[in-house]
């Protein structure tokens, strides 16, 4: 039997179909129909590559549901978030809470879509089943427009949140479709996006479109903190598009979900910009991870630069896919990426493909790529030091991580969180704060 047979056996597609004709009573739109028809040909095709295979499997005794609005007190989450002085946005199963959000704000501009109406001329980005998704079953299109270039912007929180479903054999979906605009000149900009996983079964499916006009500067921090939760699944899927003479930053930490998948596509189009990215990856149990980042150059005298470490335990696994590729139009570019992992159990893997398509000469580009374990010399000597072997593991743990923990975690009271949270996802003891 296929695998399209055996998701119409067991009712995921008929229940996406029915989810989706409940969804057109209230939200029907001729761009999210075009979509849907793509989405359902995709399905038709059975064309699944592995992690979508596990990920339909694993759905296939759940009943899905399109996640129940409900009303919540923003004292649930003061144990969970970060407390720093910023503009809120609070995304609670599939729509922005407008009584615990700061939409009406000096800083953005936000604005709300009960439809999906905007016909996005995409020439850059292949759509896949997650984003098609996403652009069908959407409740609400969120625009995030920053035209106003004053002094002292607050930094913008993106929350993420799941509550209400108490029972173990359905899971809640919540679909999100999200455009940020930052126009010219536009500076100093922070971003952080934070996808807070609790013990409720959900499916979490979020599309991001970033665009960065001529001589802006943005830094984007994405975050999914765990607590040792780890029955949800977490799809995320970003456009960023860098205009001429940007500086962009991107920081992300993950803990993982039971699934996680994140697909990046950045575009440099405009000449003089620079992009970094820094990421720190974290995986247990069984969980699987997949990050894809698709780079293009296509404007002259760019800089980019990655680094990306991952670390598994138990049987967890992930996969890492990058390419850098440099346009024949993009002379003087200078692209960098450069893979870390730290294998800490037997049966974890870290399956790692970097790749480098290059139609430019005048050019510099490089890749790198490290797996390794703690190494027991280094145990060894730290115990002729009298350091136990437990805080000795620990040591060597954070001092894999530490360079880049401290550049994504530069605020105190953004960094003594997420030490918290590492510290009990990985069972250590939080001695960050002795480096």
């Amino acid at each position: 039997m296929g695998t399209m047979d055996g998701l119409m056996e067991n009712n995921i597609y008929n229940q996406l179909k029915n989810i989706y004709k409940n969804h057109t009573k209230h939200h029907f739109s001729n761009v999210a129909e075009k979509n849907w028809l793509k989405l359902k040909f995709l399905l038709k095709q059975k064309k699944y590559d592995d992690f979508q295979k596990k990920f339909f499997k694993n759905l296939n005794n759940k009943f899905i549901r399109n996640s129940q609005k409900l009303f919540l007190n923003k004292n649930i989450l003061k144990n969970f978030i970060f407390k720093i002085d910023a503009i809120s946005l609070y995304f609670i199963n599939g729509k922005l809470d407008k009584n615990i959000s700061d939409i009406k704000n000096p800083y953005y501009k936000i604005t709300i879509n009960k439809y999906n109406n905007i016909f996005y001329i995409n020439n850059f980005v292949k759509n896949n089943i997650y984003t098609y998704l996403s652009e069908s079953l959407t409740k609400e299109i969120i625009h995030i427009n920053i035209n106003n270039n004053m002094k002292n912007i607050k930094p913008l929180y993106i929350i993420y949140f799941n509550c209400g479903n108490k029972n173990n054999n359905q899971i809640f979906m919540s679909n999100y479709r999200n455009y940020i605009y930052i126009n010219s000149n536009i500076h100093n900009i922070i971003i952080l996006e934070h996808h807070i996983n609790n013990d409720i079964l959900c499916f979490n499916n979020i599309y991001n479109t970033i665009l960065l006009n001529n001589n802006s500067t943005l830094e984007y921090y994405q975050f999914i903190t765990n607590e040792n939760n780890n029955k949800n699944f977490n799809f995320i899927n970003n456009e960023y598009y860098l205009y001429n003479n940007v500086f962009c930053k991107k920081y992300d930490l993950f803990m993982s979900n039971k699934f996680m998948n994140q697909n990046n596509n950045f575009q440099c189009i405009g000449n003089k910009s620079k992009f970094i990215y820094e990421s720190i990856l974290f995986a247990k149990n069984s969980n699987l991870m997949n990050i894809n980042n698709y780079l293009e150059h296509k404007g002259n005298n760019c800089y980019s630069n990655q680094i990306h470490k991952a670390i598994t335990l138990n049987k967890a696994i992930i996969n890492l896919i990058g390419l850098i590729k440099i346009n024949k139009s993009a002379i003087k570019t200078d692209g960098q990426i450069n893979y870390s992992s730290l294998l800490l159990s037997k049966l974890s893997k870290i399956n790692i493909q970097p790749g480098l398509d290059i139609l430019n000469n005048d050019v510099k580009c490089k890749h790198g790529v490290f797996t390794g374990k703690i190494n027991p010399e280094q145990i060894f000597f730290l115990r002729t030091r009298g350091i136990n072997f437990k805080k000795s593991y620990n040591i060597l743990v954070t001092a894999f991580i530490l360079d880049s923990l401290k550049n994504i975690c530069n605020n105190d009271l953004i960094r003594n969180k997420i030490f918290d949270y590492i510290s009990c996802y990985f069972s250590i003891e939080n001695f960050f704060n002795e480096f």
